[in-house]
C-alpha cells in the first residue's frame, strides 16, 4: 500500500479552483412544524437536529396562538407582557434550540381575527400595521434583555426573523389577483415595511428574512419570478415597472422554497416557476433589484433556502429509494451552494405516519431509526469526474475547520487521493488530477469519527418524483 500511494502522488496534483459564483459558507437547518412545538416530542427532536451538524432552526411563530382570541379594551400590541398574550410555549421552543447551539429563525405567520382585514380565521388577510406591531412584541420579548417575569433570567436573543411564509399562495395570503395585478405582492411589500420598522426598531442588527416563496405558479397562484417583479418593481426587460428608491423594500435576507418534480438540476417547466435547478434566475432577479435601488438592507443580501425536501420510500411509496435520497441530499446541498446560497433549512427531521401525513422527509423514521440520509445532509460529499480528473466538493458538519482525508474507492480498497483543508466556512472543493480509475469518493474528517457516505461518480440520470410524495388525505 506504502508503494501505491507513493506512486499515486506521482500521479496526482491539485488544481486550484478559481473562485465561483457560489464561493461563500453554506450552512444547514431544519424546519418542523410538527414536532417542535409539542412538549412530547420536541426535547427529541431538537436532539435530532443536532445529530445532522446544523446550526440553524426556523421555528413558526403563530401570531394566532399567542395574540388574545379577540381583541381586549385597552390592549397595547406591541408590548409584549400585555394582558392576553401567551408566549410560554415559544420561548420553550428557543430555549431549547439555543441550548443546542442552534440559531433560531423566527417566522410571524397567521393573524388573529382581529388582526386581519375582512377574513374569518385571519390567516391570510393579515393588516399590515397590527403585522408590525406585533414583530415588535416579539422582537422586544426575544431581544436578550427582556426578563419573562421577576427574578427569572432574560430570555435568549432571536437575530433573523422571517415576515410571513409563501406569500405567493392563497392558502397564505388573500387576494393573490385583482384585475389581472398580482396585489399579494403589494400588500406583502405593505407588510414587510411595518415588519421591519418593527424589528428594526427593536434591534437594528436584527435581519428580516423576506420572500419564502412557493416554487411553481398554478392557477390564482402567482408564479414565484411573477411575484418577485411586482414585489421590487423590476419589469421582465431588467428596468423599473415603478421606482422604489424612495422607499425601497426592507429586505436584509431572500429566501425561496424550491421544491422539484426532479433531482438536484431539474429545472421547472413554468417560465417563472423556480426549482432547484433555476436558483440562479432567482438570483439574478434579486441582484437587479439591489441594483436599481429597490432594496434597502445592512450590507449584502444573501441568499437562502428556508425550506426543501424529498419524500422517503420507505414509507411513501411514491418517494425516493433510501440510496437515491441520500446521494440527491448532498447534491442538493452543492448545487444550491454554487447557485450562490448559503443556508439550507430541511423541512422535516422526523417521519410521520403515513396514514396521517405526507411528510416523510426526515432524517428519521418514526421510530425514531436514523436514515441513511442523514449522513449525506450532516456531511455532504459530491464527486464527478472530469477529463484526466476529479472534482470533489464537501462540507464538514458544523461547518467546523478541519482537514478531510479524500479517498477513492478502487476495485475493493480505498485509496488516499489528498487531504484538504475545510476553512472557516466548513467548505472544501479541489479538482484533482489522477489516472486512477476510481468507483467512487469519500471524505474522512480527521481527528473526528466523522466519514461521509461513499458518492458514486457513475452519474443518475434526473428523473420525475413528486417531493411530496403521498399519505394522510393523499391516498398512496
Amino acid at each position: 500500500m506504502g508503494r501505491f500511494v507513493a506512486g499515486l502522488s506521482v500521479c496526482i496534483s491539485l488544481l486550484a479552483l478559481a473562485p465561483a459564483a457560489g464561493a461563500q459558507p453554506i450552512r444547514t437547518g431544519v424546519f418542523d412544524p410538527a414536532k417542535f412545538p409539542k412538549a412530547a416530542t420536541q426535547q427529541t427532536a431538537f436532539d435530532q437536529v443536532q445529530a445532522t451538524g446544523s446550526t440553524f432552526v426556523r421555528l413558526s411563530l403563530y401570531w394566532r396562538s399567542i395574540a388574545p382570541q379577540d381583541r381586549p379594551s385597552g390592549f397595547d400590541a406591541e408590548n409584549p407582557a400585555s394582558s392576553g398574550y401567551y408566549w410560554n410555549w415559544f420561548d420553550d421552543q428557543v430555549r431549547l434550540a439555543l441550548a443546542r447551539g442552534l440559531e433560531p429563525i423566527a417566522e410571524i405567520v397567521f393573524a388573529p381575527r382581529w388582526a386581519s382585514a375582512g377574513d374569518a380565521n385571519g390567516i391570510v388577510r393579515p393588516e399590515p400595521a397590527e403585522f408590525g406591531r406585533f414583530a415588535r412584541a416579539a422582537a422586544i420579548r426575544y431581544s436578550g434583555t427582556y426578563v419573562p417575569s421577576p427574578g427569572a433570567a432574560p430570555l435568549p436573543r432571536i437575530r433573523f426573523w422571517q415576515a410571513w411564509g409563501e406569500p405567493n399562495r392563497d392558502y397564505f395570503l388573500l387576494p393573490q389577483y385583482e384585475g389581472g395585478r398580482i396585489v399579494s405582492a403589494l400588500r406583502y411589500r405593505s407588510m414587510l415595511y411595518a415588519f421591519a420598522a418593527g424589528v428594526h426598531g427593536v434591534h437594528e442588527s436584527n435581519r428580516v428574512v423576506a420572500g419564502g416563496l412557493a416554487p411553481l405558479g398554478k392557477k390564482g397562484k402567482p408564479a414565484p419570478l411573477a411575484f418577485m417583479r411586482q414585489l421590487l418593481c423590476v419589469t421582465r426587460s431588467e428596468g423599473r415597472s415603478c421606482d422604489l428608491r424612495v422607499r425601497p423594500v426592507p429586505v436584509d435576507i431572500w429566501s425561496h422554497h424550491p421544491y422539484t418534480s426532479g433531482g438536484p438540476t431539474h429545472h421547472a417547466l413554468g417560465r417563472d416557476d423556480v426549482a432547484i435547478g433555476d436558483l440562479p434566475e432567482m438570483r439574478a432577479l434579486l441582484r437587479k433589484a439591489i441594483r436599481l435601488g429597490h432594496i434597502r438592507s445592512h450590507g449584502p443580501v444573501p441568499f437562502w433556502v428556508t425550506e426543501f425536501s424529498w419524500d422517503t420510500r420507505p414509507p411513501d411509496p411514491q418517494g425516493l429509494a433510501s440510496w437515491l435520497h441520500a446521494r440527491w441530499t448532498s447534491e442538493a446541498l452543492y448545487r444550491m451552494w454554487r447557485s450562490g446560497v448559503s443556508l439550507v433549512i430541511w423541512y422535516r427531521i422526523q417521519d410521520e405516519p403515513l396514514s396521517q401525513s405526507m411528510a416523510q422527509s426526515g432524517f428519521f423514521t418514526t421510530q425514531g431509526a436514523a436514515k441513511r440520509s442523514l449522513k449525506a445532509f450532516r456531511f455532504p460529499l459530491v464527486a464527478f469526474r472530469r477529463p484526466g480528473a476529479v472534482y470533489v466538493w464537501g462540507r464538514t458538519p458544523y461547518s467546523l475547520t478541519g482537514r478531510v482525508a479524500v479517498e477513492a474507492k478502487v476495485g475493493r480498497a480505498w485509496r488516499q487521493l489528498a487531504v484538504l483543508r475545510a476553512g472557516s466556512d466548513g467548505v472544501f472543493r479541489q479538482t484533482l488530477r489522477t489516472r486512477v480509475r476510481a468507483s467512487a469518493v469519500r471524505g474522512r474528517l480527521l481527528g473526528a469519527p466523522d466519514l461521509t457516505l461513499p458518492f458514486s461518480l457513475t452519474p443518475v440520470p434526473d428523473r420525475f418524483v413528486n417531493p411530496f410524495g403521498c399519505g394522510g388525505v393523499i391516498p398512496c
